[in-house]
């Protein structure tokens, strides 16, 4: 990233404790985060609960985010598995039933951590790159914005969306390649990096 861009990163502002940057970020994980726990089995009081002890945590560990050494996402990864293992201890302690969840969660199994990870990676990828490309649409021209959706998303050639929307086919390809930038910068803000994908797909 640029400077320019490392000044606008949205974790960079949480970490700054801009107000602004945090409720954006609240806007973008908390449905993130609450969906990852119901999936690792909690009910929905119990994935309240622990939310809320993953935002505590962000709190007081945010500071120490270094994004050279490691995605933002791998690092969240950590501050919530922590805190569902947290919850899990918690409950064992208070000699409550350890149900299926609470096993896995104390359960060293390094299958069963990749597992959970790659499920949080799925997560996390699918909405960063929604608000990603609902951010841009909202930001973008109507002529543009067709271009790029009817080259990416439905696969058509440029010329024929070239001849249907009245620019040249070059045109299509370049407003193509810029939005696709766009999306890829937003979603570099989060950790997901997309320098993979070509100009003729999404990732």
């Amino acid at each position: 990233m640029t400077d320019t861009d490392t000044r606008v990163s949205v974790i960079i502002g949480v970490r700054n404790q801009d107000p602004d940057r945090w409720r954006e970020f609240i806007a973008i994980y908390r449905p993130m985060l609450f969906a990852y726990l119901l999936k690792q089995g909690l009910s929905e009081a119990d994935a309240y609960d622990v939310l809320q002890d993953v935002y505590l945590k962000l709190v007081e560990k945010i500071g120490t985010y270094d994004r050279t050494r490691t995605r933002f996402r791998t690092w969240l990864f950590t501050v919530a598995r922590n805190a569902l293992i947290d919850k899990a201890r918690r409950q064992k302690a208070h000699k409550r039933a350890l149900d299926e969840w609470a096993r896995r969660m104390l359960d060293d199994n390094p299958s069963e951590s990749r597992k959970m990870e790659d499920v949080w990676r799925k997560i996390h990828c699918e909405r960063i790159l929604a608000h990603a490309v609902n951010t841009v649409r909202e930001r973008t021209s109507t002529v543009v914005w067709s271009c790029f959706e009817q080259r990416i998303f439905k696969n058509r050639p440029g010329a024929e969306i070239a001849a249907e929307l009245g620019v040249s086919t070059n045109a299509v390809f370049v407003y193509t390649c810029r939005v696709l930038k766009k999306i890829r910068t937003i979603c570099d803000e989060y950790g997901e990096d997309l320098s993979h994908a070509s100009n003729d797909g999404m990732p």
